[in-house]
């Protein structure tokens, strides 16, 4: 019955767009700013770690406005305990090729990070060691993302038919003044190992708009 569901919906929205949005897509493509294609994450006793890879513009600056695309694989490293490291390296093992280097401390969220500048494949075997004058901890990342089943041009779609006139106002001469972002995201403050699909359009006048959508049913779970 999930498989009729999602062949149909998925049907639905190819005869809406090859009708009447094909060139609407796109020029979307064209503007897209980030697109998220997979997470890994895992713990230990000292840390949690979360890698996740896609393609946005370089630079990344939130303005409206869209560069040039580049591959990124974003490692952010969070301590448990106040006592986080000064210093930190990173040994990251993905299918067997390494990443090594220095962690860079974030500001805005007391992590630890480091950009590889890399995609890697959705169901990659990921193992990261972290070594400080403590000594070395290693932990695995899992996939989180693996199985989803609509797909991120898939959420894009859903996305631009369920804002429908709202998103008319970005549009002019057939060119958009603004940019798109497709992220896979989660409640960090929850539970739950529930991820969804998050597709935003932000103006060059600075409005925006996004709808958040079940990455398993298609479903609009949320909008503004």
């Amino acid at each position: 019955m999930k498989k009729i569901f999602l062949t149909s919906l998925l049907l639905v929205l190819t005869l809406v767009f090859s009708a009447c949005g094909a060139n609407k897509i796109d020029v979307v493509l064209d503007n897209l700013a980030e697109v998220r294609y997979n997470v890994f994450s895992g713990e230990n006793e000292e840390f949690s770690a979360t890698f996740m890879s896609g393609k946005r513009e370089d630079p990344y600056i939130v303005n409206g406005t869209c560069e040039k695309q580049t591959e990124f694989g974003m490692l952010c490293v969070k301590y448990k305990k106040s006592d986080m490291p000064i210093v930190a390296q990173y040994k990251l093992d993905v299918n067997g090729t390494e990443y090594t280097g220095n962690l860079e401390y974030n500001k805005y969220d007391s992590t630890l990070m480091v950009d590889i500048k890399k995609v890697v494949d959705d169901n990659a075997k990921i193992n990261l060691t972290i070594s400080t004058t403590n000594g070395d901890l290693t932990c695995a990342l899992d996939a989180k993302t693996d199985n989803l089943q609509i797909t991120w041009r898939s959420a894009l779609e859903i996305a631009l038919e369920t804002l429908d006139t709202k998103i008319d106002e970005y549009f002019s001469k057939g060119k958009l003044n603004g940019e798109v972002y497709i992220k896979i995201i989660t409640d960090l403050n929850s539970n739950f190992d529930a991820y969804y699909w998050y597709v935003s359009i932000v103006g060059i006048n600075g409005n925006s708009n996004g709808v958040i959508i079940d990455p398993q049913t298609g479903e609009v779970v949320a909008q503004n």
